[in-house]
């Protein structure tokens, strides 16, 4: 397919996991991919990798997501060097666990601010452009279940995953008769690098498999194919959407505190 051709996406914290799966599956589309990750190695790798796999142009840059001026040249990068962004993905996140009763200031929050606090700003940065320009665009969020299910010692987590979800539906209904579409995704139980470790523990792997009716993790790719499609004129008329990617296990949590993400 070549629903991309022409287009071009930036994907924060694009270098791995699910970040560098979205990123090769719209390359593979026939899009232009801006790799915003802080590791700047790692984004290169991931740039190489996609470029000998589909050609076409790719460019990895060294971005905080949580610094106004960091952002902006991206955006400015993005623009001397392809002229027009069409797809935003704001991808980029971190996970930790903390007991609420000894949560600290600093750990609540980093947790805001990269996993929401972003999310607002690159949108920010990105649609200010587009509405100067008067152009359409799509932008894709990563909220997760845990804005919906309550797991143990992540409140700030869920806090800022749960704030996703209602920034994503309010800029829906703001920026709609502008053209932008804003949706997100909602990522269960993925196999990554991030979750690895956790997810081969026996005592919490057996748990969770038993409460996804598919009984399997999800994998990257899987979560990358839902939000190609959100990011694409095949879903031209879904705008404030939240699709769970959870192999059915959102709903089927009988003890949710006996499960982590």
């Amino acid at each position: 397919m070549d629903r991309f051709l022409d287009q071009v996406a930036i994907v924060t914290g694009a270098a791995q996991g699910i970040g560098r799966a979205i990123a090769t599956r719209l390359a593979s589309e026939g899009c232009t991919v801006v790799i915003a990750d802080l590791n700047l190695e790692a984004a290169n790798a991931t740039a190489a990798e996609i470029g000998a796999a589909y050609g076409g142009s790719t460019l990895a840059l060294p971005v905080d997501v949580t610094d106004r001026a960091a952002v902006e040249a991206m955006l400015a990068e993005t623009l001397a060097r392809f002229g027009r962004v069409d797809v935003l993905i704001n991808n980029a996140g971190i996970f930790g666990n903390a007991r609420f009763e000894e949560m600290t200031d600093a750990q609540w929050r980093r947790m805001i601010d990269v996993n929401l606090y972003s999310v607002f700003l690159v949108s920010q940065v990105v649609i200010r452009h587009w509405l100067a320009q008067r152009v359409a665009g799509a932008i894709v969020n990563l909220a997760s279940i845990s804005g919906i299910v309550a797991f143990t010692d992540s409140s700030h987590y869920a806090a800022a995953k749960t704030g996703v979800t209602g920034l994503t539906r309010s800029l829906a209904m703001e920026m709609g008769t502008h053209g932008i579409r804003v949706n997100a995704v909602a990522p269960g139980i993925i196999a990554t690098e991030m979750t690895r470790r956790s997810l081969e523990a026996p005592e919490l792997s057996g748990g969770w498999l038993r409460r996804i009716p598919q009984h399997r993790y999800g994998t990257p790719e899987e979560v990358a194919g839902v939000i190609a499609f959100l990011a694409s004129n095949d879903a031209s008329y879904v705008n404030g959407e939240l699709i769970f990617i959870d192999g059915g296990g959102t709903f089927a949590w009988d003890k949710p505190s006996d499960a982590q993400r």
